[in-house]
């Protein structure tokens, strides 16, 4: 078998895997939900196992749909950014030019940042790029960095998973709520709070995945403790510029 058949055979089995993981993951969830929690409300949020199996396949598929997934990431959050510049922009002139504020622009303005900031730090803020409290971790010896490395993973995939179905169901709870000036184009409804705070169940799910990962990168040492992985980059080094030769 040539290389790139072999890739291209290893790159379907990836994604055959992550999408069992992802239904495996739902089914586990609902489970938990229903004995635990005492909610069926998950049972009906399919698009949960939707966003697991994406989430699954941003950090662990295969290198070229991870690429696209960032690009794609890279290209929402891009597009959120400048629509709240927009609607910024739009507010000022509807304030003093118009004499005559439109309602809804500081509400969408809200609503932009808010998916701005928690879709981006699932699939566009680096490990390495977060500030850290690292005095501590940084006067110990490398072994012991290593252990709190780990035990820094491990704490967050625990709590996160485990406040997820209770959160999920008070984000879906709020879909009986709704905006109070943005409504959706062409149809005139108002968006339900549901949809809008759905951004940090996809937050808490990526989080979860992604230091499920690294934990197991941590494990395996295929990871640096100090260093997170650039999931979905071009490479594994970050571009420098290199200092032109003065003439």
């Amino acid at each position: 078998m040539q290389p790139s058949l072999k890739e291209l055979f290893r790159g379907v089995l990836i994604v055959a895997a992550s999408l069992l993981a992802a239904v495996f993951i739902y089914f586990l969830l609902q489970q938990y939900a229903i004995r635990i929690v005492g909610t069926k409300r998950l049972a009906d949020s399919h698009v949960i196992w939707l966003i697991i199996w994406v989430s699954i396949l941003f950090f662990v598929g295969p290198m070229l749909l991870r690429k696209w997934l960032r690009r794609a990431a890279e290209f929402v959050s891009a597009g959120m950014l400048a629509g709240v510049f927009i609607v910024f922009v739009l507010q000022i002139f509807s304030r003093y030019v118009l004499r005559d504020a439109f309602g809804w622009t500081v509400e969408l303005c809200l609503i932009l940042w808010l998916w701005i900031v928690f879709f981006g730090c699932a699939f566009i803020v680096r490990q390495r790029d977060h500030v850290t409290f690292d005095i501590l971790y940084l006067a110990v010896p490398r072994p012991i960095r290593l252990v709190f490395a780990l035990l820094a993973c491990a704490a967050i995939v625990l709590a996160f998973t485990w406040s997820f179905v209770p959160t999920w169901d008070y984000i879906d709870w709020m879909g009986m709520r709704k905006t109070s000036t943005v409504r959706i184009p062409f149809e005139g409804s108002k968006i339900p709070l549901r949809t809008i705070f759905m951004v940090y169940g996809i937050f808490m799910i990526a989080v979860v995945i992604q230091f499920a990962v690294r934990l197991v990168n941590l494990i395996l040492k295929r990871e640096d403790p100090d260093e997170g992985e650039d999931y979905g980059a071009d490479d594994g080094t970050d571009e420098t510029l290199a200092e032109e030769p003065s003439s």
